[in-house]
């Protein structure tokens, strides 16, 4: 029997994955290191610079958390929730500033990837 390239637990570990290293390692590594872009953003959003280093260090927990064995149920859905509530508050922080929609958008987009690898963690 052929096996599918395209099923419900790989389309789990892409998503998973995605939120894995995109948001939570490469994502806290450039808020811990506070990058130029991270500045600008902690101005124009009018965040202090320790609240990144802070959110850095949540997102590679988060991240590591995700990664566990479906044993650790309970964290891992405390890294869903905080991945949850970033993405929104993200999208919420660029709209009350009047960025423009990609910035809106783009936490948006990570949280329809979140809830699918959400939807799909018990597979």
């Amino acid at each position: 029997m052929k096996s599918k390239i395209f099923n419900m637990k790989n389309l789990y570990l892409l998503t998973t994955g995605i939120i894995i290293i995109l948001v939570g390692i490469l994502g806290g590594i450039v808020d811990i290191l506070q990058t130029q872009n991270v500045i600008v953003a902690a101005q124009e959003l009018g965040y202090p610079l320790y609240f990144f280093t802070l959110l850095g260090v949540f997102k590679i927990l988060g991240a590591i958390a995700l990664a566990l064995p479906s044993k650790f149920e309970r964290i891992k859905l405390i890294a869903y929730n905080g991945f949850a509530f970033d993405f929104i508050f993200a999208s919420f922080s660029h709209f009350s500033i009047g960025d423009s929609l990609s910035k809106i958008l783009t936490p948006i987009i990570f949280l329809v990837i979140l809830a699918v690898s959400y939807r799909l963690r018990t597979t």
